[in-house]
């Protein structure tokens, strides 16, 4: 499968505010803090998304995390 340019740039942008979010994990006790330390520290998140889908991607990743389904 090829994408386009845009959703290229849009999955690229995806992954590196996953990955960035993703320092702020340890020290968090639960999803809704790990989604407000993110939501602090980034002026920026993808343009694409709202806050609702955002948050939703955040807490599948505390998720996964608190699962043990993150190395």
């Amino acid at each position: 499968m090829q994408f386009n340019q845009e959703a290229r740039k849009r999955v690229t942008d995806l992954h590196i505010f996953l990955h960035k979010a993703e320092r702020h994990i340890d020290g968090c006790s639960n999803g809704d803090e790990f989604v407000t330390r993110v939501f602090d520290a980034f002026e920026n998140k993808p343009q694409f998304l709202s806050n609702e889908e955002c948050e939703e991607l955040l807490l599948e990743v505390w998720k996964a995390h608190a699962e043990g389904r993150l190395d």
